[in-house]
């Protein structure tokens, strides 16, 4: 697939052909003619704006913002957690071996756990006492363990920035009693492990990244409704005006 053809069958204007070839040498082809193809399946003309393919992107990456935010915010989260009940009393039986090895080199609790991978940290917190687990909701509930795996794969997704809109390598995951892989069904996930404040405003921000944020010298903001990723949040908002 060429540049060229890839403008075949597109409705767009010269200021807009400019950008696109700017994002295109950026970003690179394949990602924009995947989106092409998603969104000509979605309608029944055979040619597609410009502008929705540049909405499209531009919406995959604010959602993947917001989540790098949340998912920091939890791994802040854990680590101050431990860190404040056990900094100056490390002497204890619930260590994985990745910091108890270390503590007996005398390595500081402080510097193993900053230094932490996710994947481990989420294996530390299995082994914290039940006081710790409550603090940081991270009590085991039916699925947890299935949840657990679903929330290091949507981090490690967010953090080697997938496409994830289109990315189908979601692990499964219970919301509600219910099985999910979607990008949605993680992203409730993830929710479930914030307090319930922080949860919230993650659903407000997921819900305003719809938001027309354009300038005068942006692509008009065209973003198809089948793209958008509706939460609970969203949902609880459209029963109460109707």
């Amino acid at each position: 697939m060429s540049t060229e053809e890839f403008f075949k069958n597109l409705v767009i204007d010269e200021n807009d052909r400019a950008r696109a070839e700017r994002y295109i040498k950026a970003k690179g082809l394949f990602y924009h003619e995947q989106i092409k193809k998603k969104l000509l399946a979605w309608t029944n003309n055979n040619e597609i704006k410009y502008s929705q393919i540049a909405s499209y992107y531009r919406y995959d990456k604010r959602i993947r913002m917001v989540l790098y935010k949340y998912i920091a915010y939890l791994e802040e989260f854990y680590r101050a957690a431990i860190l404040d009940a056990y900094c100056e009393n490390t002497a204890q039986k619930f260590w994985i071996n990745e910091i108890a090895e270390k503590l007996n080199k005398e390595v500081p609790l402080n510097v193993i756990i900053e230094n932490l991978g996710f994947k481990e940290l989420i294996k530390q917190m299995k082994q914290m006492p039940y006081h710790i687990k409550q603090k940081c909701n991270f009590l085991e509930k039916r699925w947890f363990n299935k949840n657990v795996c679903a929330l290091n794969d949507l981090r490690n997704a967010v953090m080697h920035n997938k496409f994830l809109l289109m990315y189908r390598g979601f692990s499964y995951c219970y919301f509600n009693n219910k099985k999910g892989s979607s990008l949605r069904d993680n992203i409730n996930n993830l929710i479930s492990f914030l307090p319930e404040n922080v949860g919230k405003q993650c659903e407000i921000d997921i819900a305003n990244c719809v938001e027309n944020r354009n300038t005068a010298y942006d692509t008009e903001w065209d973003l198809p409704s089948q793209a958008i990723v509706s939460l609970k949040y969203n949902e609880q908002i459209q029963k109460n005006e109707n």
